[in-house]
């Protein structure tokens, strides 16, 4: 782990991260119990319910908990329901969307690799948590390792290859003309889809920001500015976690469009239209603004894999 500010600061973004995230997925639960007991319709269809956790005022079901979730579950599918969301459960609700994906492809991912692994065949690694990443390269890299490798591999590569050999252009053109072919693939892969096409069209925004923003980093002026203004690692640390917070805002929406489809998409971008309250637009900032410094912390820790087989290389 490198870490370019005071481990003091670290752990206080890390604890902000963690409480932010906490009481969005609080807001979340709470929010939905409220909107349960406004729908008088479905609360009387689920009479057999008994108080449950106090802490969250949720209601435990007696007999038909199945059934009753499938029925809460269909209502709250409803966009009118879920417009009524405030907005720290609204991005509660996308965290939680993200977990589960996250969850899901641990799981089978794992399963496929243990099975790989008992033929000796060298799977590659399972996910990394997203709630830690705040870029999109870091989301490609180190999400769906095996595919992203195939699109480098296949699709990224070669295009650069024959970009590069007929037009004569700054070779930042041909990594963003390269991308461009990457996702038309990932597009076509996923499904002709509006919402397909959203996430995809966003994450190239995303990826072209991030290769503008590498260049201008490389160039003389920002050098004299890092060693005339910022002068420290740590200052420029938090000058790139404050530029890359909106571009960890537009991730985050991008995917909820890949999650929940085009309705729920246009409900966050009309969330953010809209100027949420000032006290939601601070936690918004500050989570966004924290999750930046945890993830540039932990962005370079080894996976427990590698670990283990740097372990097994000393002890041979």
């Amino acid at each position: 782990m490198i870490i370019k500010i005071p481990t003091t600061e670290l752990c206080v973004y890390f604890t902000i991260w963690i409480f932010i995230n906490l009481y969005a997925l609080f807001k979340l639960v709470n929010s939905q119990s409220d909107i349960l007991g406004r729908n008088d319709y479905l609360k009387s269809s689920l009479n057999d319910l008994e108080p449950g956790w106090k802490l969250f005022s949720r209601l435990k079901d007696v007999s038909d908990i199945e059934w009753s979730s499938w029925k809460f579950y269909y209502h709250i599918d409803n966009m009118e329901l879920v417009r009524k969301l405030p907005t720290i459960a609204l991005c509660g609700g996308g965290l939680w969307m993200g977990l589960q994906f996250h969850l899901k492809y641990v799981i089978s991912y794992g399963t496929t690799a243990a099975f790989a692994r008992l033929d000796n065949i060298e799977a590659p690694p399972t996910p990394r948590c997203i709630a830690r990443i705040h870029v999109y390269s870091q989301m490609w890299r180190h999400f769906d390792v095996g595919l992203y490798r195939f699109l480098v591999r296949y699709i990224y590569k070669p295009s650069f290859s024959i970009i590069s050999s007929y037009i004569k252009l700054p070779n930042i053109f041909y990594k963003l003309a390269a991308s461009l072919g990457t996702f038309l693939f990932i597009f076509m892969w996923h499904g002709t889809v509006w919402h397909i096409f959203m996430w995809s069209f966003l994450n190239y925004i995303g990826i072209t920001l991030e290769h503008f923003g590498k260049s201008i980093s490389k160039h003389n002026k920002y050098i004299w500015f890092k060693e005339n203004v910022l002068k420290t690692e740590a200052m420029e640390t938090r000058l790139i976690a404050a530029l890359c917070a909106p571009l960890l805002a537009l991730s985050a929406i991008s995917n909820f469009y890949l999650f929940a489809g085009t309705k729920v998409g246009n409900l966050f971008f009309e969330t953010i239209l809209q100027v949420p309250t000032f006290e939601n637009c601070i936690l918004l900032c500050v989570s966004l603004y924290s999750c930046c410094h945890v993830s540039m912390a932990l962005e370079d820790v080894p996976s427990r894999k590698f670990l283990k087989n740097l372990g097994k290389e000393h002890s041979l």
